[in-house]
């Protein structure tokens, strides 16, 4: 009896913590909630990538794939986020909204590992998509991405001491047609109060 009942315990252990989902909302959403906080970044991955072996939509493979990244990024594994976020390239079809999504945190990358002359190089692929990149289901760019990568090119001269080069660069903002009246507020208060 005791074996039956420590069998039994055992099999129950062994299928929580193998727990498959059924589709793509479940393993996504899971993946979701535990990156919330302090994030479980390793389980976390496990279900992303569960997700995207669920899925045949394009933008679901790119939410997948991105979030992916992000648990390597979060961990400070930048050069695994780079390679996961380079993925997003090879989903056939996918949008250009999910290419800048990518690029602009390739840059992240580099920046975060203080090397901002490469930063700069990234962002600035960006500015180079042709046409109007529009938003993804999960990310949500507080400006166009193409503002909000022309803004970092300036954050990385600032982060070097390089104001002069800082406010040129955020000055190019001003004249960006898809800039927002908030864009460019925000652009002239950083050319303003930028340190000397």
């Amino acid at each position: 009896m005791k074996r039956i009942v420590l069998g039994f315990i055992v099999f129950s252990v062994l299928c929580v913590n193998s727990f498959t989902f059924d589709n793509y909302k479940d393993a996504f959403n899971s993946g979701t909630k535990k990156t919330e906080g302090f994030g479980d970044w390793e389980s976390a991955r496990k279900d992303f990538t569960e997700a995207l072996s669920l899925t045949k939509r394009i933008n679901e493979k790119g939410d997948a794939t991105y979030q992916i990244g992000e648990t390597y990024f979060w961990e400070n594994n930048y050069q695994q986020a780079r390679n996961e976020y380079a993925k997003i390239k090879d989903i056939e079809k996918i949008t250009v909204a999910y290419l800048a999504m990518a690029q602009i945190r390739v840059g992240d990358t580099f920046a975060a590992e203080k090397n901002y002359s490469q930063a700069r190089q990234e962002y600035q692929k960006v500015l180079q998509i042709e046409g109007k990149i529009p938003n993804t289901l999960i990310r949500r760019f507080t400006s166009v991405p193409k503002v909000e990568a022309q803004y970092k090119i300036g954050e990385m001269f600032r982060a070097e001491h390089n104001y002069s080069k800082a406010k040129e660069e955020f000055a190019k903002i001003l004249n960006m047609p898809e800039a927002t009246e908030k864009d460019k507020l925000e652009a002239k208060y950083r050319i303003k109060s930028i340190y000397r």
